[in-house]
């Protein structure tokens, strides 16, 4: 299964994310994919996520959740006092997966029952038949069964800035949105995951952390997922701070094989890595980042408002 990995540093001021590139297909007896993109921008707001688990299941979910930042955007063009904050971004990913949920309900209650979710919601039956107590089980059943899957299927970090202050959340099936700051990581995957968090916890990555140490630690913990088969190689690791701190901000990326980290990732295998807080170790990653680049047809809305998100 795919990883993501998520972490705050900086004292908050810095959010990275991480994915690996592998998709593989289930019971077709074919390879692996290893050039598939997990990681997406919402321009022009200071966002990005991470995914991990079905690939089509997490379209439908990251496209709904960038619909309903386009309606936001329509909201504050028409009203300039209306304040977009991190409730209006939680929210609207507790909605994308909702509807990715009942979608995937509403097709096995079709296939398994033979009645629409809503003519079921509705106590109705195709036959014609009264409602009764072995509709409703069955039912429940189904819906019960889809969504104990979910959490397969399922994995987003939300990760960025509206102005200075940071959205950093994790979505896993389901369950409520997951928020926090404190020790600042999310994962979501499989086993690959599980071995990555352990990593980072091993490490004692905190929000803290200055951007050499933290990108290090994400960079090792990448590493160490590929102990799954079904994680690939990362894409380049996105990077963001506030517009309103110095540069370099805003979105941007770092090379995930570049010489630094794989030249710290083999100085400091077998050491702690308190070193990589000096001045000089965190200038070297600020010189190694580069902008994100967004095509005209990424963006959500106009760039006129990209300075108030």
């Amino acid at each position: 299964m795919t990883v993501g990995i998520g972490v705050l540093c900086e004292n908050g001021n810095c959010a990275i994310l991480a994915s690996d590139t592998r998709v593989t297909y289930r019971d077709m007896n074919v390879s692996p994919h290893d050039w598939a993109g997990k990681q997406y921008p919402f321009p022009p707001f200071n966002l990005a996520a991470a995914i991990a688990g079905s690939i089509s299941s997490m379209h439908a979910v990251v496209s709904e959740f960038a619909a309903d930042l386009k309606r936001l955007l329509a909201v504050k063009q028409e009203d300039p006092e209306f304040k977009i904050v991190f409730e209006h971004i939680r929210n609207a990913l507790e909605r994308a997966r909702k509807k990715e949920l009942r979608r995937l309900q509403a097709c096995a209650m079709e296939s398994e029952l033979g009645a629409s979710l809503d003519d079921w919601l509705a106590g109705k039956l195709p036959t014609g038949n009264p409602f009764n107590e072995l509709a409703l089980q069955w039912g429940l059943g189904v819906l019960n069964r889809v969504k104990e899957k979910m959490p397969t299927r399922v994995g987003i970090i939300v990760a960025g800035f509206i102005l200075d202050n940071p959205i950093f959340m994790r979505g896993i099936g389901a369950e409520p949105v997951e928020e926090g700051s404190t020790p600042a990581i999310y994962v979501v995957g499989g086993q690959g995951a599980c071995e990555a968090q352990k990593y980072l916890i091993d490490r004692k990555q905190s929000i803290e952390m200055g951007i050499a140490r933290s990108l290090m630690h994400v960079h090792e913990a990448m590493k160490v997922a590929k102990n799954d088969k079904g994680v690939g190689e990362p894409s380049d690791y996105v990077v963001m701070r506030p517009r309103t701190v110095a540069t370099p901000n805003g979105m941007l990326r770092f090379k995930w094989n570049h010489p630094q980290l794989e030249k710290w990732s083999e100085e400091y295998k077998l050491l702690g890595t308190e070193a990589l807080e000096l001045r000089f170790a965190n200038d070297l990653v600020n010189g190694g980042l580069y902008p994100e680049r967004i095509q005209r047809s990424q963006w959500l809305g106009p760039k006129a408002l990209r300075d108030v998100l």
